[in-house]
């Protein structure tokens, strides 16, 4: 076993002692586990970006509340990302010194393997820091011809496993998938950064900046709201209201279409969106032409 599969080993033993709810003391882990202080404090460090009740003076209790329930999955994606294994592994002391800051945020646990572009990515980084434009080739998904763009970066974000580059283009706010973006080049040019735009991209779980709907309402089934009560599984969440069958109505405000509309898709037929109602309609003709055509086929 490796040094960061022991890592990966240990957090996840600490993640299911927390996701219980139990409030762990420092000296009983370095018993247990046979490590020093200071390796403890880093196991902790790297969960930094947990809600926390307790932190320091000898203890540790997550703020369950907020952090809500942890599978056995997501304990162990949460483990590894921690240790970084399999992601970035040579830089992850670097990863976890930023603190998951603006320049390099997660949004999710499951990640694409970018090792073969780990310059790049130390690169686009590195711009992000220093306020640098950079230029780069792209060619979108599904077209045969691409072309070079300008971009100002803002941030790199993980987004269910994929990584994007947010910036802005002549002002216009863009994303772009990493892995697509070839040749990228540091240009000798500085921007100022939309301190709004910056503040977005902090807060908000949508990555189709420039393109959002103010708020968009779903109603949950009774069968799939305990799944929506335990954790937040639409991008930027909230309660409006709780029905009587055991249902819910939710809000996602500041969000792209296409942060939303795959997910109901995906929980169909427990997931409807009931405002704007042209979104539910423009689905299930999607839907219905799929059908059609499937059926056609066979």
């Amino acid at each position: 076993m490796n040094r960061n599969e022991k890592v990966a080993r240990r957090i996840s033993q600490i993640l299911t002692r927390l996701n219980q709810g139990q409030r762990l003391k420092v000296q009983d882990l370095l018993e247990e586990f046979g490590i020093s202080e200071r390796t403890c404090e880093r196991d902790f460090e790297r969960l930094d970006f947990l809600d926390w009740e307790e932190k320091g003076r000898g203890f540790y209790k997550l703020d369950c509340k907020k952090s809500g329930f942890l599978t056995e999955e997501d304990i162990v994606r949460f483990a590894n990302f921690a240790s970084i294994s399999m992601l970035l592994p040579e830089i992850d002391k670097d990863f976890f010194a930023e603190k998951l800051t603006q320049s390099v945020k997660v949004k999710g646990v499951n990640y694409e393997d970018i090792q073969n572009k780990k310059k790049d990515f130390l690169l686009v980084s590195e711009c992000i820091k220093s306020n640098q434009n950079i230029s780069f080739y792209y060619c979108k998904s599904g077209q045969k011809e691409g072309k070079f763009y300008k971009l100002s970066p803002y941030s790199l974000i993980n987004k269910n496993g994929i990584w994007y580059v947010i910036g802005t283009d002549s002002d216009k706010q863009k994303t772009f998938c990493f892995t697509q973006m070839q040749k990228i080049t540091p240009l000798n040019e500085h921007f100022v950064p939309n301190e709004t735009l910056l503040e977005q991209i902090k807060s908000n779980d949508s990555i189709s900046y420039g393109n959002q709907l103010k708020e968009i309402v779903v109603q949950v089934s009774p069968f799939a709201s305990p799944y929506f009560k335990r954790r937040n599984l639409l991008p930027n969440q909230e309660l409006v209201h709780k029905l009587d069958d055991g249902g819910l109505l939710l809000s996602c405000k500041n969000v792209n279409e296409l942060d939303v509309v795959p997910l109901v898709q995906y929980w169909i037929p427990h997931l409807t969106i009931i405002s704007p109602k042209e979104l539910q309609d423009k689905m299930e003709q999607r839907l219905q032409s799929y059908l059609n055509q499937s059926g056609g086929n066979r």
